[in-house]
């Protein structure tokens, strides 16, 4: 959400905002559930055909759950603000592990679409509760209503979600193209060669996660720039490796597991993989760009790739299927990253080669690291 990514940058920029950033977030939270609850009772009058076979509680729950959720994402970002990493993954973990074992626990009961919603909304409060209770009693944390950052906040989050819509767009254009213009078993079977392409942003992702925060509150522009340089070539040359791997094997593995009749995913694969790994190249300096305020400029490179992409899926993939919208994401991601790369060297004068290329300092480093890993 684009409010979460407001917690993490005016917390970077003074972390004297947290007080403020806490009330506001409350603030929201209250907003949401008054906007949204008045239309359980909007629903239980007219009886919405859109909605027939939804119960008054499963939207009652609903209802109140979607706001409580959207307060648990600002609150978790509130942390990576803070750049309290293992305070944000403990929190993580439990909420994962809360969730399976509630969703057990409540279809235990009765195997149902209310069970299954209930135990969303009662982990959702747990969380919320426990995140309350780190904020104002952990941290001494007091929430107050700051009118003035509640404003930036919105204005902030407003084009984070923007970008973020635009971007998410872009991820899956290419699959309602496909879907268009070919059988839908032609989509399944695409859709295995981008999931399995997908799993190389793992590393870029968690990258991104880190940069954002610190590039937010960094106060030398020099050195930070010289830090986002060396995560983002590494991690680049990390995912090349991967992505070699994928290729000799990714045929050996489809046919394995999704079997013969999905091997035309591997051809489909092989086209993705150039521009998955060099997006993982934009995943990291786009959170550089965000945690410095330039929002805008990922979203002019999301709206170029999207337009990319519709143009080539359209007359690729008529032609040669899902191959064509292979090659029309890869071109996509390419344009992206190429935009990302140029906006970046734009603001920290650093040089292509410091962003993409593997240093012998760097790979000394890796060394050192997994030595001494291996040691303890």
């Amino acid at each position: 959400m684009g409010f979460a990514s407001s917690n993490i940058f005016f917390l970077g920029k003074d972390k004297k905002n947290a007080n403020g950033i806490f009330g506001n977030n409350i603030l929201i939270a209250i907003l949401g559930m008054v906007v949204l609850v008045p239309f359980y009772f909007i629903q239980s009058r007219w009886q919405f055909k859109f909605l027939q076979g939804i119960t008054n509680l499963q939207m009652l729950a609903i209802l109140v759950t979607v706001p409580l959720i959207t307060f648990k994402s600002a609150m978790i970002n509130v942390l990576l603000g803070l750049q309290d990493i293992v305070e944000y993954n403990r929190i993580n973990i439990v909420d994962k592990v809360l969730s399976l074992v509630l969703l057990a626990g409540f279809l235990l009961i009765a195997v149902s679409p209310t069970a299954a919603i209930m135990s969303i909304l009662v982990g959702t409060v747990l969380i919320c509760v426990w995140q309350v209770y780190i904020f104002r009693f952990g941290r001494g944390m007091t929430p107050k209503l700051d009118s003035s950052l509640l404003k930036a906040m919105l204005g902030y989050g407003l084009k984070a979600q923007t970008g973020n819509i635009i971007q998410r767009l872009n991820y899956r254009l290419d699959v309602f193209i496909v879907n268009y213009f070919l059988p839908i078993g032609q989509v399944g079977i695409y859709g295995i060669a981008v999931v399995l392409g997908e799993t190389l942003w793992g590393v870029t992702g968690s990258m991104a996660t880190l940069v954002f925060p610190i590039a937010s509150s960094a106060t030398d522009k020099k050195e930070m720039s010289v830090f986002t340089n060396q995560i983002t070539r590494v991690s680049f040359a990390i995912i090349i490796t991967f992505s070699i791997l994928i290729a000799l094997f990714g045929k050996i593995f489809i046919i394995l597991f999704f079997g013969p009749a999905f091997v035309a995913a591997a051809g489909a694969l092989l086209w993705l993989l150039p521009g998955i790994s060099i997006f993982s190249v934009s995943n990291i300096l786009a959170s550089y760009l965000a945690g410095v305020g330039l929002l805008e400029k990922n979203i002019y490179a999301s709206i170029v790739s999207g337009i990319v992409t519709v143009i080539l899926d359209i007359y690729l993939i008529p032609r040669i299927g899902i191959n064509g919208a292979s090659i029309a994401t890869s071109v996509s991601y390419t344009v992206c990253t190429l935009m990302t790369i140029w906006f970046y060297i734009q603001y920290t004068q650093a040089r292509w080669q410091d962003i993409l290329i593997l240093k012998r300092s760097d790979i000394a480093q890796i060394r050192a690291f997994i030595a001494n890993k291996i040691n303890k």
